[in-house]
């Protein structure tokens, strides 16, 4: 009976979710629509010197750009709505069904609260290593970029050529630049962009120097090289970094992480000890001050850990 109950509860959650994303979309489509008509009547139907009145329904289709473009960034190649509906089930199901076995109201919200934040901090960690990932192949993209000038190319058939020959994610990024290039783009415009998305210092100042070179002149594969051993030689410090500091990050996790694993413990092993804590008011205090007690600490911890560069 639990099992057919748990099922159903499954195939509910999908229709519900399924049928939210799809009026989400149609009305997302009717704004764009909507949106594009009041832009090419604008000039006829506010006189000069009146303030437009912004529709009201611009607000409701900007979260699925922005989890859209979250997505593509952690390299995860899902729809909005099907991260949407995975989100929904990793949240309900795994609490669902420590309910039916009767695992307790701790496990229960540990598992559901557990299941609401994991697809939220998963594309936040694929994203940094994206991003990080991306600003280490940087400088050897500048080497060959650097090399293909000397050879004779073009800096646009350098980037054609990098676009094809390295991995994800600068393989990807550089190929935006060069269908944005091929599409009327300016040069500068798309290194910008993917400077901004990849939240890139470095592309940021590949972009300058490419900008400064095609005003003033000058040999930009000697300014490549000199920007590509600078990143070389950031990436080494950053690591050397890192090495002196894993101890206290570990011990930060270590030290966060240890009263939850007791509290789930001690509450699957003997639920009568920690009833007070959740049944009393002074336990609803102090479980209230330790979880700030916690979150303090651990952020106390990463900022004495995390040296920026």
């Amino acid at each position: 009976m639990q099992i057919i109950m748990l099922v159903c509860l499954t195939v509910f959650i999908y229709n519900i979710v399924d049928l939210f994303m799809r009026f989400v979309y149609r009305k997302y489509i009717t704004y764009k629509i909507r949106l594009n008509d009041i832009q090419k009547h604008s000039l006829f139907e506010y006189p000069a010197g009146s303030k437009r009145k912004e529709p009201k329904e611009r607000i409701s289709i900007k979260l699925p750009e922005k989890l859209r473009e979250d997505l593509m960034l952690a390299g995860l190649h899902l729809r909005p709505e099907e991260f949407i509906l995975l989100w929904g089930i990793v949240t309900v199901f795994p609490g669902f069904f420590a309910l039916l076995l009767s695992r307790g109201i701790v496990i229960v919200i540990t598992l559901v609260v557990s299941g609401l934040l994991f697809p939220i901090i998963l594309v936040s960690i694929l994203k940094k290593k994206r991003m990080e990932k991306f600003n280490q192949q940087l400088g050897e993209a500048l080497m060959v970029i650097s090399n293909s000038l000397r050879a004779g190319f073009t800096f646009e058939q350098a980037l054609s050529s990098i676009s094809k020959d390295l991995p994800d994610p600068i393989g990807t990024e550089f190929k935006k630049i060069v269908r944005e290039v091929e599409l009327g783009e300016e040069l500068e415009k798309s290194m910008e962009n993917v400077a901004k998305r990849m939240e890139s210092k470095d592309m940021e100042l590949m972009t300058t120097a490419v900008a400064i070179q095609r005003q003033v002149g000058g040999n930009l594969s000697n300014i490549l090289d000199n920007i590509g051993e600078t990143i070389k030689d950031r990436i080494i410090i950053k690591r050397n970094i890192k090495a002196l500091t894993a101890q206290g990050e570990i011990s930060g996790k270590i030290i966060a992480l240890l009263p939850v694993v007791l509290l789930v413990m001690i509450s699957m092993v003997n639920p009568e000890y920690m009833a007070p804590m959740f049944n009393t008011t002074y336990g609803h205090v102090l479980l209230g001050l330790s979880i700030v007690l916690e979150v303090l600490g651990y952020i106390t911890i990463k900022k004495l850990i995390n040296i920026e560069m």
